[in-house]
């Protein structure tokens, strides 16, 4: 399997691996990309090859935003960018996979950019933030802008993941915060990231998406409620929502298998019965 990773244009960080003769694949990633303490690195290379298995014949690149996004950004404005990369590069027509923060991106990357767009999925995301969802990114922009990067790290494993994973988990963040300093590489792209996500709201262009849109998320998902995930599938004309029971925000992480699976078969234009949990 190829592996490249670097950061394109001296300032957005990037992966790249799997068949670079393939279909290509563009994997926005979520909020977690702010909070990056360094350069793209091997092991997280192969952790990410780990995470795709099932698209290894496929040239998927996991592009990142931009180190230093300028105040005021939007998740729309982020699509641009995207959509320069994707000029760039080459990659037209892709498919796109929008993670959490990423498949608020992909919404407009859809939206305003159909031509360089073949098929999305949309994972852990909906039109816009639940109740809930809106006061936990306050606090988690609150604690950035006062560089309390352990408080925001351990909370954010404790509302993505369900079962052991949220007891468990932040308690070791917190006690790694004390010998470790957990400050990413740019802090303002967290307060920045955390803006952007609390104003997005695509449910006016919604209607501009005639890209085939799949919507995948769990019922579980405090950051984004059922109705949200509704909201944004029925909003597409040509879309189809997999709802995994039980599960939180983390899905992708979760259920990595089933998740890829159904992914792949709807890239791949499969839309019968039997591909949802």
């Amino acid at each position: 399997m190829d592996l490249d990773y670097g950061m394109l244009g001296g300032n957005r960080p990037y992966y790249r691996f799997g068949d670079t003769d393939g279909d290509p694949l563009l994997v926005v990633p979520g909020l977690s990309d702010a909070f990056q303490r360094g350069a793209p690195k091997r092991s997280t290379a192969m952790m990410l090859t780990g995470l795709f298995p099932e698209f290894a014949d496929r040239d998927v690149w996991v592009v990142g935003r931009r180190r230093h996004i300028p105040v005021g950004s939007s998740t729309r404005d982020m699509a641009a960018g995207y959509a320069t990369v994707i000029d760039e590069q080459e990659l037209w027509p892709v498919d796109v996979v929008g993670v959490s923060m990423g498949g608020l991106i992909a919404q407009y990357l859809a939206a305003d950019y159909a031509d360089y767009v073949g098929s999305v999925a949309i994972v852990s995301a909906g039109s816009r933030l639940g109740g809930h969802g809106e006061n936990v990114i306050k606090q988690w922009r609150n604690w950035a802008g006062k560089g309390k990067w352990t408080d925001v790290l351990a909370d954010t494993v404790r509302e993505a993941a369900t079962g052991a994973g949220q007891t468990v988990v932040p308690p070791l963040v917190e006690f790694a915060g004390r010998f470790t300093d957990l400050r990413p590489a740019v802090p303002a792209d967290v307060v920045v990231s955390c803006t952007a996500c609390l104003e997005h709201d695509s449910r006016d262009v919604l209607g501009d998406i005639s890209t085939p849109t799949l919507v995948a998320a769990g019922d579980a998902d405090r950051l984004f409620p059922e109705p949200r995930l509704r909201e944004l599938k029925d909003g597409i004309d040509d879309s189809t929502l997999a709802l995994f029971r039980g599960v939180g925000h983390d899905l992708m992480t979760e259920e990595t298998k089933p998740l890829n699976g159904i992914v792949r078969r709807y890239l791949e234009g499969f839309r019968g019965d039997g591909l949802y949990p």
